[in-house]
């Protein structure tokens, strides 16, 4: 793979900032990622709120193992069975650093 080659600018503007920039950054980059893997599984169709939960966990955790997936699978599946767990909720779509 190439190297990314604005990797070593960004890593000179994360190292200056302060902890809680950093933060603060991180969380507005994660919430960034959920709206568009959520945006992604709204584009691929109608799917059950536990095919929704498979989709997302395949986008977000592309490198999950394939047998620790098929237990979080199993988890979900059976908590979904019980009533224990209807989906995940969708995000905001605006950034809120208290959450």
């Amino acid at each position: 793979m190439r190297p990314d080659p604005g990797r070593a600018l960004m890593d000179a503007r994360i190292a200056a900032m302060s902890p809680t920039a950093r933060t603060l950054a991180a969380a507005r980059l994660r919430h960034t990622g959920m709206l568009l893997v959520w945006q992604r599984s709204d584009e691929a169709g109608p799917m059950t709120e536990f095919q929704r939960a498979m989709f997302l966990i395949d986008r977000l955790y592309p490198e999950m193992p394939t047998q620790h997936r098929e237990q979080f699978r199993q988890q979900l599946e059976a908590r979904w069975h019980a009533g224990t767990w209807n989906g995940f909720r969708r995000p905001s779509p605006t950034f809120d650093p208290r959450r």
